[in-house]
């Protein structure tokens, strides 16, 4: 149950940034959509509107009930001449992630928040990459899992 736990998490993590990203002024609320980077193999058939979401996760166990999460944000922008709105939006996911920040883990099954992922140092995001009219970048972090029990 950590890996689903922890990937509620993260989507839950980025519902929230979505809503931030908005309320900064960055870009409105409507423009941007949550997006499962794995869920979606043909990248042209993504929505034409900006796209934030979780890339990939992996998790180890430390010790019995100890977790380790490294987890990416995927940014996609949509037809963002000059790319101001998709560096703001970098920017604002990468400062949000930076060691010692806490994120709520959730249950995957209740949705209530029971824990805490503690990000650690090494954040970074990945050069940006293009895909038609849409600028690609990714953002890693890892965090240590507080007990799941």
């Amino acid at each position: 149950m950590a890996y689903m736990n922890v990937w509620t998490s993260v989507a839950a993590y980025i519902n929230q940034q979505i809503t931030m990203i908005a309320a900064n002024g960055i870009t409105p609320a409507e423009s941007m959509k949550m997006f499962d980077w794995e869920a979606h193999a043909n990248i042209e058939e993504a929505p034409a509107l900006h796209l934030i979401g979780p890339a990939s996760l992996a998790i180890d166990e430390l010790s019995n009930g100890i977790y380790s999460a490294t987890f990416v944000i995927g940014v996609g922008s949509w037809k963002d001449d000059g790319l101001f709105v998709h560096r703001a939006m970098v920017d604002f996911l990468f400062k949000s992630l930076k060691s010692g920040t806490r994120l709520s883990v959730f249950d995957a099954k209740t949705e209530e928040p029971y824990s805490w992922l503690k990000i650690v140092d090494g954040t970074s995001v990945a050069p940006m990459t293009k895909a038609n009219t849409r600028a690609l970048q990714f953002i890693q972090a890892e965090a240590l899992v507080d007990p799941m029990a």
